[in-house]
């Protein structure tokens, strides 16, 4: 618990000391908003160093720094955050809850920085964020999404929603599923319980969705999910050292 309650006092006081001076730059500069990404990795690193994650990725040549995409990833901690900005393009967003927005300086950046809020309450509002998302990526802006919505409590995949592959339809772009594993051990939601230990991440090659109809959003998620399933339950076993297997970053 101890290492739980350093951890989050270092998001506190990290956010604070990162986020206002970055989002006060963006909004005099708004062509320099990839600063936040910046940002974001320095503060991803001395978080993952806080609760003693040894993330080893697996499949990184995948992520084409050039390519317009939405990665579609599993949700089981708020390490999964830190591990994504750490190892993505400076250019990625993410769409995130509203209610982040509204969280002093840390939803500032959020707003500043362009990421895309979604109100998963109000279906109307949700879709018409998804809309604009759509036009953001195909103008070039990649975004993350987790097509369960939130993190699981109990460390298994959740049921997928429909708006993140309306979207990837939508924007017409190709999509790249990111397996999270083991983060749920690390750091599970709604506990100031912190194990250190390895997270692996497996970034799959890039998936046209072209061959999908327009509205064939529920072929489009089987077809993800099963992906990421078959990922999700692959055994880890190989080397003693995982980074020997899935390649240090």
């Amino acid at each position: 618990m101890v290492r739980g309650v350093f951890t989050y006092a270092a998001v506190v006081v990290l956010t604070v000391i990162l986020a206002a001076p970055t989002a006060l730059v963006i909004l005099i500069v708004p062509r320099w908003s990839d600063l936040s990404m910046r940002a974001g990795k320095l503060w991803s690193r001395i978080l993952l160093a806080a609760v003693g994650a040894e993330v080893v990725y697996r499949g990184r040549e995948n992520v084409d720094r050039n390519l317009p995409c939405i990665y579609l990833v599993n949700h089981q901690s708020s390490v999964d955050i830190w591990v994504l900005i750490a190892a993505l393009p400076l250019s990625v967003r993410f769409v995130a809850k509203e209610e982040l927005f509204r969280i002093p300086v840390f939803g500032w950046l959020l707003s500043a920085a362009d990421f895309v809020p979604i109100n998963r309450s109000n279906r109307t509002e949700a879709i018409r964020s998804l809309e604009a998302a759509a036009k953001r990526v195909r103008d070039g802006r990649p975004l993350v999404l987790f097509p369960e919505g939130s993190r699981g409590r109990n460390g298994t995949l959740q049921p997928f929603k429909k708006g993140a592959f309306h979207l990837a339809l939508q924007a017409g772009v190709p999509v790249v599923p990111i397996v999270i594993r083991n983060s749920f051990h690390v750091m599970p939601p709604g506990t100031l319980r912190v194990r250190p230990g390895p997270v692996y991440v497996t970034i799959e090659p890039p998936m046209d969705v072209a061959p999908f109809q327009p509205d064939d959003y529920e072929g489009l998620l089987r077809t993800v999910r099963a992906v990421i399933e078959r990922r999700y339950h692959e055994p880890i076993d190989g080397p003693s050292d995982p980074a020997a297997e899935f390649g240090a970053p």
